[in-house]
């Protein structure tokens, strides 16, 4: 299922005309088409906070255009940079391909293990694009029926409006058709950008999760070599532990290739998140109306997928350095010099905390992800006290 946990990922990038693999190559020479609609899509958006601010909108009525506005940014520059970045990443993908481990040469505990992680992901994926295919359906499709309702079974007159203000260069309000296409061109715009701003976390988790089953793989290779260490032994052991460094190399390289492929990316999520999450959580604290608290779940999405990949990011530092403890078992201070030395030299490489960086001070972590929430926080706190005073 190796294969399978990407192309459920990947397929939302398909969706954006960016092709990963490389499986599709007429596809990559549309993907400037995707680029200019979330260019127009950002410059109607703007203009309609524009001019709701000209008529004296204040924070609270503008928050949800404001936040939508910001997502749009986010996804524009998320999307250049994905495109830039994806030589990079299907590298990572097939390099961690290449050193996915065949079953035939594990242990039935070390076989379980593999298995159990790639379909805990493979669900945990499943069950989340579920959710929010759901979710945004829901959340387009209920206006828009209500709308619907009103105008053609109860015959009521009243102002047709999508749900986040746009500025276009003609009128769409009185007439319900043309109402209907600006509101079903921004529903699959809005649509694209839920799927690739969340695609793009989760396939850093998928190469995170399945980074950290190759060091879990690793640490019981390790074990069973100190295990069953002995002077009867040593050579077969110490010529053991000579095919492990290598490996372990290169897992620690692919820690490196990982960084440089989504430590941008991640990036912009930080950069952006913030000011999203603080524009609908000041709304859903000011004014709990139900429209506010159903932005606020819609931002909900965002801070999962970045929540997990903290967590997966801090999951594979930690099964970095657990390589240390498991070389560290056993006599080795029995065995001969040669043998010492590797395992010294693996001891060495563990004992430094690898973690995926998006930027030289930024990590992937649990600490980061503490802090970005501190960050919004005061964000929120500053704006809701601006407010009311």
């Amino acid at each position: 299922m190796f294969r399978e946990t990407y192309t459920i990922v990947l397929k939302y990038f398909r969706n954006n005309l960016i092709d990963v693999l490389e499986e599709m190559p007429w596809l990559g020479r549309l993907s400037w088409l995707q680029f200019v609609v979330y260019i127009l899509a950002v410059v109607s958006h703007t203009g309609g906070v524009l001019e709701r601010m000209a008529v004296g909108a204040d924070m609270v009525q503008l928050s949800g255009d404001l936040s939508a506005t910001l997502v749009l940014w986010q996804v524009t520059v998320l999307y250049v940079q994905i495109y830039v970045n994806r030589k990079l990443i299907r590298n990572l993908i097939l390099n961690l391909g290449s050193k996915w481990s065949s079953d035939d040469y594990l242990s039935p505990e070390m076989v379980e293990v593999k298995q159990q992680s790639v379909k805990s992901i493979y669900k945990w994926i499943t069950y989340f694009y579920k959710v929010l295919t759901v979710f945004m359906h829901l959340y387009f499709c209920l206006p828009l029926s209500a709308a619907a309702v009103k105008h053609f079974v109860l015959k009521e007159e009243f102002a047709l409006a999508t749900i986040y203000k746009l500025k276009v260069p003609f009128k769409y309000e009185d007439n319900f058709l043309m109402y209907w296409i600006v509101y079903m061109m921004d529903y699959g715009v809005l649509y694209n950008t839920g799927f690739l701003i969340t695609s793009d976390l989760l396939l850093v988790n998928v190469s995170m999760n399945h980074l950290r089953t190759l060091f879990i793989i690793l640490q019981d290779d390790l074990k069973s070599i100190v295990h069953s260490a002995s002077e009867p032994f040593e050579s077969t052991a110490t010529s053991r532990l000579k095919e492990i460094l290598p490996k372990h190399a290169n897992l620690l390289q692919l820690m490196v290739e990982l960084s440089e492929a989504f430590g941008a990316i991640f990036l912009i999520h930080l950069a952006f998140f913030s000011g999203t999450m603080c524009f609908f959580g000041f709304a859903a604290r000011v004014h709990c109306s139900p429209e506010s608290i159903k932005n606020l779940l819609a931002s909900s999405f965002i801070l999962i997928c970045i929540y997990s990949c903290c967590s997966c990011g801090q999951y594979l530092t930690d099964a970095s350095l657990d390589v240390a403890n498991a070389a560290y078992e056993g006599s080795w201070q029995l065995m001969s010099h040669e043998y010492r030395i590797c395992i010294l030299f693996i001891i060495l490489r563990s004992q430094k905390a690898y973690y995926i960086k998006s930027t030289s001070f930024t990590d992937i972590s649990l600490q980061s992800f503490t802090k970005i929430l501190n960050v919004t926080w005061s964000f929120l706190s500053l704006i809701t006290k601006v407010y009311e005073e």
